[in-house]
Parts: structure tokens; sequence; C-alpha cells
């Protein structure tokens, strides 16, 4: 079974101020499980040995909330099992997340129903204590979104809703999505950290709140309705505040090129996640796109 990367598309931060966030998969990026010989294992298996004792301790300790086999799991990777994977580390696009689905679809010995909506909650805290061993601390939202591979609609309040995904942009609707590849890896924790701390002075959360929020919030609605032209407006928005709010969180050489997307309107770009390196969000029209994007499709 393939595990796709995951994408935030909208809620990067904001989230934690009180708006809704969006996510997807991202097939771009995949992993699975597979095998190789049993002398060859340990270069591949990385942290694996270690996370098996870890969920194990948890689990004996009661913790973890789900049943797992990781008996098997721990001979699994003793015979030459390991995570196959391309997601890149660092990037915000689920590189723990992928191999913590893969973990409880392959170990459950009880697995939750995708299909089963109100138990989504639950599923989300499971897969975090799975994550928090990569992390430190993990809100469960990459691993759940993988394993359920489906695009989800997070409410700042906690409630989770599986939503359809419109169709791309085509030719015709004269809009492309991309993505940037800044070649930074980083660390969630220190963005987040860095905007839960800007947002103790009330007049910076009182801009996020108040400007930001409700444009990302109509940037959600109108994506979901596929209104293009719309959401390039909203895009548009989201781009320049976050220039204004958030400019510490887009990697330095990439900021003219920010500022170009906004003085031209040929396309706009906006943080993939937590920022600071990783990818960059694009949208814009097909034949003014930057160098090297990466074109979602």
């Amino acid at each position: 079974m393939i595990f796709s990367s995951k994408l935030l598309l909208f809620g990067e931060h904001t989230i934690l101020q009180g708006s809704s966030a969006l996510a997807m998969p991202l097939p771009l990026f995949q992993g699975e499980w597979a095998w190789t010989a049993a002398e060859n294992a340990a270069a591949l298996q990385r942290s694996l040995p270690e996370w098996s004792q870890y969920l194990t301790r948890l689990q004996t300790e009661d913790l973890l909330g789900a049943k797992l086999d990781l008996t098997r799991f721990a001979s699994d990777l003793q015979a030459g099992l390991y995570f196959r994977s391309n997601i890149p580390d660092g990037y915000g696009t689920g590189s723990s997340g992928a191999v913590c689905a893969a973990l409880y679809a392959r170990y459950a010995l009880d697995p939750i129903d995708r299909e089963d909506a109100t138990h989504y909650p639950k599923l989300k805290r499971i897969l975090g204590q799975m994550e928090s061993f990569f992390h430190g601390a993990s809100s469960g939202t990459d691993p759940l979104i993988i394993y359920l591979n489906r695009p989800v609609l997070l409410r700042a309040n906690g409630t989770i809703v599986s939503i359809p995904l419109p169709a791309w942009p085509n030719t015709e609707d004269r809009f492309q999505f991309f993505l940037l590849d800044t070649g930074l890896s980083r660390s969630t924790g220190e963005w987040v950290k860095l905007f839960l701390d800007r947002c103790k002075a009330s007049d910076y959360q009182q801009k996020i709140q108040s400007q930001l929020n409700p444009v990302t919030e109509a940037a959600i609605e109108v994506f979901q309705q596929a209104q293009w032209t719309e959401l390039y407006t909203r895009w548009q928005q989201i781009s320049a505040l976050q220039q204004e709010l958030m400019q510490p969180m887009i990697p330095r050489p990439f900021q003219d090129l920010w500022q170009q997307g906004l003085d031209e309107g040929h396309f706009a770009l906006k943080l993939c996640g937590a920022g600071g390196g990783g990818f960059l969000l694009g949208m814009g029209k097909p034949e003014h796109l930057p160098a090297k994007a990466i074109l979602l499709t």
C-alpha cells in the first residue's frame, strides 16, 4: 500500500488563531513498506527500531490509545522491513506522518474505519502519539490526512470534516497551482514558536484575526467551489498579508521573487506549512510562472 505526502493548502499558522485549515494528500511524493536482506536493513531503517521500542513503551503504559501488533513489527524489522520513501525531510510534507499512517494501517489490531468521521479526533490523537517520537509533540494532523488519503477541513475548535476536492484548474481556467523548492530543510516547531511569540503582542494578534483569518476562510470557501478567478484574488491578498506579517518565515533568497509576483500580478506565493524553508506554494497564470515551478495537476 502506497502512502502519499500531504499538502497544507490554507491555514498555515492562522489555525492557531481561530481560522480553519484545509489539507490534502500530495501524490507527488510517496512512501511504502519494502523489504531488503536482513543484513542490509540497518542502513535503510534509520530510527525505526528505536521507534518500535518507544511505541512499545507507550502501549505498555497505556498511553497510545490503540492496540498495535508491535511484536510483529519488531520481528519484521529484524527480517528486513523498512519504509521506502521519497518524501523530503523537513519540508512539512509529512515524511514522519507517512510512516505513522503506514504503521497504523499495517499493524493496528482494531483499526478505526476511514469512513467513520465521528472517530477522526480519536484517530488524530493516536497518530499524534505515534508521531511524537519524531517531533517531541505532534497534533497528528499530517498522519491523519495521509491515512485517510482525502482532503480534510480542520476547524480551530477541533472539528474534522472530510471534503471533496474540486478538479484542478485546466488550461481554459488560465490558472495553475505550483510548488517552489527553497532547498532549505526546517523544523516546524521553531517557526510555530516564532508565530506564537509574535502573537503575544496584541496589535499583531489583532491583525491576524481581523485581516488574515477572514481572507483565509474566504479562500477555503471559493476553492471548494472552484471559483478560480476569485480564489486568485484571495491568494494575492494572503500573499501580501503574509509578506507583511510573516516576513521572517519567507526564506531570504525568495523575498524578491515574492515581491515580483505581487508587483506584476502574474503569480502569487504563500507559505506552504510553517515557512522558514521547505516548499513555497504558488498560484498563477501558466505562461508567467517562476522558473523551476513544480506543477500540481
